[in-house]
């Protein structure tokens, strides 16, 4: 029987963790430019919905009122772009005063988000017949949902992108 001299295995040196390096200035410059391009292509899309929007609720608007075409344009415009700047206004106000902006704004921002889904419902629906008037009124309510969470969400991904600056 012979025996055989194994050699020991040297001991392993433990491994160092790895710490994820802090991005360099290009690479923090990177990620905001990419953040801004996607806030601005959400916001790009809610603005051609608002188009459509507008474009709706100055027709409902004029059907409703029997007003003209450009006071119908301008009511449209205050309501959708009221609740535009009023969305706006409750995510830069300072944490001190958003509280009391909040208290007025939330109020009109509901206000304004119903009455022109009702009207762009109302124009959607005024050239649908029989059942297919369902789901124009499910169109005109959808125009101002996507308005609404694309132009939040858009200003919410961009005023982030500011402030970490």
């Amino acid at each position: 029987m012979s025996v055989v001299h194994l050699e020991r295995p040297k001991p392993r040196r433990a491994r160092k963790p790895v710490v994820p390096k802090t991005p360099g200035v290009h690479a923090t410059r990177r990620v905001r430019h990419s953040h801004a391009v996607a806030a601005v292509g959400v916001l790009a899309v809610a603005l051609a919905l608002l188009g459509l929007s507008l474009s709706h609720l100055a027709s409902g608007v004029a059907i409703v009122t029997a007003c003209g075409e450009r006071d119908g344009w301008l009511m449209a415009i205050g309501i959708d772009m009221g609740f535009v700047a009023l969305e706006l206004a409750l995510l830069v106000a300072p944490a001190a005063v958003r509280p009391v902006v909040g208290r007025y704004a939330s109020p009109a921002i509901i206000g304004t988000l119903a009455t022109s889904a009702a009207m762009n419902a109302f124009a959607f629906a005024s050239h649908a017949q029989g059942l297919m008037i369902y789901p124009a009124i499910g169109l005109g309510f959808a125009v101002l949902a996507l308005v609404y969470a694309l132009t939040k969400t858009g200003a919410v991904m961009f005023f982030a992108g500011v402030r970490n600056d």
